[in-house]
């Protein structure tokens, strides 16, 4: 018997859990006890937001978190964390861990072995979620246009400075312009030209150019979807309790709106390609 897109769509659903949730389950009850004692504001991002409003937890084929903070409230994490967290967890970030090199810290569990195979040469961490800095965008349009080519400009320079580590050569489905920047990255020597430490510091100096709470837009910039995650502030306000999985997380008051401008009509049953696989596995 065939079955219809929106039944065999239902019918994986049902057959499919994601990489590792057990662990993720366990970096976000830890991530949120922080928060809660802190009175730090947080939302869940991306395929998180997605799936707790879709699925009321982990989309079956996306084994990530994403979980954002407002510019404000994650530096105030970052000065906290390392004193709450026990000693299997760890918080890895490019200001305080000598080799790590993502401008994006994350939690890390070295109780979990992953084994990553998304760039050029696959590589062994421990399990991790990411916790993704958001801030503000100006209100003035031209102003805004502008600083989105910068950023662009500096997370670029931050790329082809990891190229061969960071950048996902086997995700599909890329803009033109990004083709063409991978294509340029593996016939120049760009990890020569562009020094990891400089142009850390040069994004990050200019993704905090407008103060988080006296802008009226905020971006989550470093997430996979860039400029589609730049919203007024009017659709995530104070945030809004969903359910995912047996937690109950923060996310954007309006997620109607926030996931049609990042994903369309959202309920509809993606492509197979357009599923987005992180290329990762645990260690046997």
């Amino acid at each position: 018997m065939n079955l219809s897109p929106a039944a065999s769509f239902m019918a994986m659903l049902k057959s499919s859990r994601p990489l590792f949730p057990a662990e993720n389950r366990r970096f976000l009850k830890e991530f949120l006890r922080i928060c809660d004692k802190y009175h730090l504001r947080y939302y869940a991002l991306g395929g998180t937001l997605l799936g707790a409003v879709r699925h009321k937890g982990f989309i079956p084929w996306d084994d990530d978190v994403d979980i954002g903070m407002p510019r404000p409230d994650f530096c105030r994490f970052e000065q906290v964390i390392e004193k709450e967290l026990p000693d299997y967890f760890h918080y890895l970030s490019y200001k305080n861990t000598a080799d790590y090199h993502h401008y994006v810290p994350r939690m890390t569990d070295s109780r979990v072995k992953v084994i990553d195979e998304s760039a050029s040469v696959d590589s062994e961490k421990d399990a991790w979620i990411d916790i993704f800095p958001m801030d503000g965008m100006p209100g003035n349009k031209y102003r805004r246009k502008i600083h989105c080519f910068r950023l662009l400009v500096a997370r670029a320079r931050v790329n082809y400075s990891l190229f061969s580590t960071n950048v996902d050569l086997k995700r599909q489905n890329r803009p033109l312009l990004e083709r063409v920047m991978i294509t340029a990255g593996k016939i120049l020597p760009v990890e020569k030209i562009f020094r990891t430490s400089r142009e850390l510091k040069r994004l990050d100096r200019l993704m905090q150019k407008y103060d988080y709470d006296d802008s009226p837009y905020l971006v989550n910039f470093m997430g996979i979807h860039k400029l589609k995650e730049m919203f007024h502030k009017k659709h995530y306000g104070k945030g809004a309790d969903y359910i995912f999985e047996d937690i109950k997380l923060r996310g954007p008051h309006d997620y109607d709106f926030v996931l049609r401008q990042m994903y369309g009509e959202y309920w509809n049953p993606p492509e197979k390609s357009e599923m987005n696989h992180h290329n990762t596995r645990i260690r046997e």
